[in-house]
């Protein structure tokens, strides 16, 4: 009797389901607590109809605006019933609370719904409640209506002594921030955002220095000489800390192959390099497994060598898409060969879906494509 076929993998929990009724049960237990006069009853029936159908951004923004209709009308009033019920500053444990620190997020949103009116006492709020929730999702708003006033803030906030608010300087100012609104004025004029970042990019703090360095990966995507010359400023310092927040701030043009970008870091161009003996371990695989490739480099002369690798992803109408990855960094030695393996997952992604037909392998070394070698990807 054949044995019986393993029960499949329950899906994956959605982020939204993080951000649930008894979320909105708490958000409401503690406004109550804040304000005796809320009416918790009336507050739930509105945040919660329909809620099951919202993404977890939309759930935010339902209770932030029906925070509005339910707190005191006095805006100056609202804002010291949320600092009630959000509670004291909590003691900076290192330790991330996952998906529930969006229990504050509303308390944050509502200052974005309601406080355009009076950004002064609107950005002291953001400035006090960031380090239970960042801010840079609520901070949109008032950049867009007061673009020199807000960054003017910021700008004292990226000497701040907390961290969370010298992050909030850096993330809530990114032209390209993940999830938020774009802000016209940042779009069209990237290097506003130059002078919070500068003194960021060295920061005491890794969470800091990440924000500072994916900010600057941001301005390279829109304006590159602007990001190049920013990065040098910051290797000016001398700093570890800041060259490696120049490394990952340059990462997409170093994967474009940018000769400026990749001079910055220390890789010259390397018209000497030579790619030897490509190997795919299979021409042909399925969906879900994994592709491992090898190749050895040649070189006359010392060189310091950025190996990357791109995919050519079959696409839905024909014709390929190109990814590039990131290999490694390594110093190639005269007549030395340099054997270099990777592996490729091909397992479906939420950001990136997978089509059978042809595909390819590219090998970059130091921005230039050295060679190239095909194989075939089957639904399985």
């Amino acid at each position: 009797m054949s044995p019986s076929p393993a029960p499949a993998p329950a899906p994956a929990p959605l982020l939204k389901d993080g951000f649930n009724a008894a979320t909105v049960e708490g958000i409401a237990d503690g406004l109550l607590s804040a304000h005796p006069a809320f009416d918790r009853a009336g507050f739930l029936a509105a945040c919660l109809d329909g809620f099951e159908s919202l993404s977890l951004m939309e759930r935010v923004g339902r209770v932030a605006r029906t925070m509005v209709d339910f707190l005191p009308p006095s805006y100056p009033e609202a804002l010291q019933v949320l600092h009630r019920a959000m509670g004291p500053a909590p003691q900076d444990s290192g330790e991330s609370e996952g998906i529930a620190v969006f229990r504050h997020a509303s308390h944050l949103q509502f200052v974005a719904e309601a406080g355009l009116g009076d950004p002064q006492a609107s950005l002291d709020a953001l400035e006090r409640m960031t380090c239970r929730f960042s801010g840079e999702f609520a901070i949109r708003p008032f950049l867009e209506q007061d673009p020199v006033g807000t960054l003017r803030r910021m700008q004292a906030w990226s000497r701040h002594p907390d961290w969370h608010v010298r992050r909030l300087a850096s993330e809530g100012s990114r032209p390209l921030l993940p999830w938020a609104r774009r802000v016209s004025h940042l779009m069209a004029e990237p290097a506003l955002t130059v002078p919070l970042i500068d003194p960021l990019a060295a920061d005491p703090h890794e969470v800091v220095r990440r924000s500072a360095a994916n900010h600057l990966n941001d301005l390279s995507r829109l304006d590159a000489a602007l990001a190049v010359r920013t990065a040098a400023g910051w290797l000016e310092a001398g700093s570890l800390h800041a060259r490696r927040s120049v490394e990952r701030g340059l990462r997409t043009l170093v994967k474009q192959g940018h000769p400026e970008a990749l001079a910055l870091l220390g890789f010259a161009p390397a018209p000497d390099v030579v790619l030897e003996g490509l190997t795919l371990d299979r021409k042909r695989l399925a969906v879900g497994e994994r592709l491992g490739f090898s190749f050895q480099l040649l070189c006359p002369g010392t060189t310091r060598a950025c190996v990357d690798y791109a995919v050519h992803y079959a696409a839905a109408r024909g014709g390929q898409r190109r990814k590039v990855f990131k290999g490694e960094v390594r110093e190639l030695r005269p007549g030395h060969s340099e054997a270099f393996t990777f592996t490729r997952d091909f397992s479906p992604r939420t950001t990136r879906k997978l089509y059978p037909g042809p595909h390819r392998i590219e090998v970059l070394v130091n921005g230039r494509t050295l060679g190239e070698a095909g194989f075939e990807l089957a639904l399985g």
